[in-house]
């Protein structure tokens, strides 16, 4: 089909795009829009791979305090007290040491994460640990829980001799050996999925919005928003060429 000449009018009438035929232009577009999903994906899943998988090992530490007049809102300001009084700067470094940790300290502090949970008179400290292996992650979690109670426990002593902290610490929870990424290369490539279609689909309408012509009947329908009753061919090019 040939270009029309009223093309301004075509424009404006396709600037409010009804269901029908936003369906219709990513339909006749799809190759456009399946190119860029697969090409998303792809990197998204190259990413994931050269940029190496993690492993997340979880250990429970309970800590009850002594005190048993201690309610519910008290006990989270006791929580930091425990770890402001456990977690030193010569503990970590046991801990590193515990865990096989060769590497730089402040990336073993950045592969750890902690969260206070609630466990009914007790309060929970969940460690998790993000490692390159499996066992490594392990090693780390495991190692945080055991010599948190162990410190626990030494604080504990100290205070008969003048010490301030009185509290009853046990590991809950051990870490066990983490599965695999698969589960992160598959959100991965989910996402870009999704951003594809939606950079394909916003790509295919701009696209038509700048076309200087149909491509069929049905598109023809859809502007002008009438039935087509028949299509006379475009011959002129083949006459050109005679």
């Amino acid at each position: 089909m040939r270009s029309i000449s009223r093309r301004g009018w075509q424009r404006e009438r396709r600037d409010d795009l009804p269901l029908s035929e936003i369906l219709h232009v990513l339909w006749g577009r799809r190759l456009l829009i399946v190119g860029i999903v697969v090409l998303l994906v792809l990197l998204a899943l190259l990413f994931g791979l050269f940029r190496g998988p993690e492993y997340t090992a979880e250990a429970t530490v309970s800590v009850e305090p002594r005190d048993r007049s201690i309610n519910g809102e008290e006990r989270v300001g006791f929580m930091e007290e425990v770890q402001g009084a456990v977690v030193t700067q010569a503990w970590l470094r046991g801990v590193m040491r515990r865990a096989g940790w060769e590497g730089d300290p402040r990336e073993f502090k950045d592969r750890l994460d902690f969260e206070t949970v609630p466990q009914g008179d007790k309060t929970g400290l969940r460690v998790r640990f993000s490692g390159t292996g499996p066992e490594q992650a392990v090693r780390a979690a495991n190692a945080y829980a055991e010599l948190f109670v162990a410190r626990v426990e030494k604080l504990n002593d100290d205070r008969l001799a003048g010490g301030a902290l009185a509290a009853d610490a046990v590991v809950e929870s051990r870490a066990v050996s983490p599965e695999g990424s698969s589960l992160r290369l598959l959100l991965y490539a989910v996402a870009a999925a999704a951003a594809g279609v939606l950079a394909g689909g916003a790509g295919a309408l701009l696209l038509e919005g700048r076309a200087r012509s149909w491509r069929d009947a049905r598109d023809a329908e859809l502007t002008l928003r009438a039935p087509v009753l028949g299509v006379i061919p475009d011959y002129s090019s083949v006459g050109e060429e005679d």
